[in-house]
């Protein structure tokens, strides 16, 4: 398996995070880390981890034990370890695949320190649960698109993108979730559950391409209060196998994903003082700023394979909080 040793110090330092040089070993089926930091979501997650403990601090909460699904290259576990350093203990990561596991047990022990990190292989909080084990926090950025066969999954930007529908029918999400190609998400919520402690944080990375009423009602259905940590902005990567993959949800169900011209929306956010990403703002509100260059996953295609043009879709990290009254019942 090839693989190459990445510097990624230049996603701590545009988050304001001191820190030495770091260096991560990234194999050929993890997703690739990108040189420019906002297309890389482990930006967007160590910002929205820095809202978190503002907003923990306010509430008297410390995190002392975390859990991260789907792992990956351990970018977002490094993440974690500085934002946390003065509470964290103890971090669980998964991953499906245990080579991957491996590599990113290396990188996790030379980047932290003073943490205990404990690898375990399986889908969404799954192998967590099997611990018998209660964490202050569960983090996950959980591919959306379900596969249809034609997919190479050993390849970071496929598995990164795509799930195949055995990992999520067992919870049997609704029907618009399918439709939003948010089943894999509301499975993650509902097994997040089973392994937060009470008052605990779960975070969900969503790429905010559905109208906000969906997420709303996903986090409804899991009995999770929903809290908006940061929103921001990024350029669709891995363009082609995207637009393609929610255009056939478009197709399928008859539902329009939400993408905008990239430059247009950039340089208009930039005119209204918009941080990327930014928690003054809410999704609501720049979806009303972005709506003159919305447009469809399959004018997004059209565009990108006729023209070059480049379509862009917000970012959400969104927090969930257990509802102990409506869990209880």
């Amino acid at each position: 398996m090839q693989s190459n040793m990445v510097n990624i110090s230049a996603l701590f330092q545009a988050c304001g995070i001191k820190t030495e040089d770091v260096y991560i070993l990234e194999t050929e089926g993890m997703y690739p880390y990108k040189q420019v930091v906002e297309e890389n979501w482990a930006y967007y997650t160590a910002k929205a981890l820095q809202r978190l403990k503002f907003l923990l601090d306010k509430e008297g909460k410390k995190i002392e034990t975390a859990g991260i699904v789907g792992i990956c290259s351990g970018v977002e576990g490094i993440a974690l370890a500085r934002v946390f350093q003065e509470t964290l203990k103890s971090m669980i990561v998964t991953d499906i695949d245990e080579e991957i596991l491996q590599g990113t047990l290396q990188n996790l022990k030379a980047a932290t320190q003073g943490v205990t990190i404990l690898p375990k292989v399986g889908l969404f909080c799954e192998p967590i649960q099997k611990t018998n084990i209660f964490v202050d926090l569960v983090h996950a950025n959980i591919p959306n698109l379900p596969t249809s066969g034609g997919e190479d999954l050993s390849k970071g930007d496929e598995k990164g993108s795509f799930a195949p529908p055995n990992y999520y029918e067992k919870y049997n999400p609704k029907e618009q979730f399918i439709h939003f190609a948010l089943p894999a998400q509301y499975a993650y919520l509902q097994s997040a559950k089973k392994i937060i402690k009470e008052g605990g944080t779960i975070i969900a990375e969503i790429g905010g391409r559905m109208p906000f009423e969906i997420l709303e009602d996903l986090f409804a259905a899991c009995d999770l209060e929903m809290q908006e940590l940061v929103v921001g902005f990024k350029k669709q990567t891995e363009a082609r196998i995207n637009f393609s993959g929610y255009h056939k949800n478009e197709l399928e169900y008859g539902v329009c994903f939400e993408y905008y011209l990239y430059e247009e929306s950039m340089s208009f956010l930039k005119e209204k003082g918009f941080q990327n990403p930014d928690f003054q703002f809410s999704t609501i509100q720049i979806k009303k700023w972005l709506e003159p260059y919305k447009i469809s996953a399959g004018e997004a295609l059209r565009l990108y394979e006729e023209k070059g043009i480049i379509a862009g879709h917000i970012v959400q990290l969104l927090r969930g909080i257990k509802n102990k009254e409506k869990n209880e019942t």
